[in-house]
């Protein structure tokens, strides 16, 4: 089972297909650079902002 899922709103997939028609690389990186941010996530605080000792 896949660690991680992500959902694609329907926002998200009229901006893929724009940059598939377009043929668009710069905005192609910009997407996928917001995508590997999406997946990486970020840790959690249960209480506070401190480093979990």
């Amino acid at each position: 089972m896949a660690d991680k899922q992500i959902g694609f709103s329907a926002q998200d997939q009229q901006e893929i297909e724009a940059i598939v028609i377009d043929k668009d690389k710069d905005e192609a990186v910009k997407y996928l650079a917001k995508l590997v941010e999406r997946l990486k996530g970020h840790a959690g605080h249960v209480c506070g902002t401190g480093p979990i000792k």
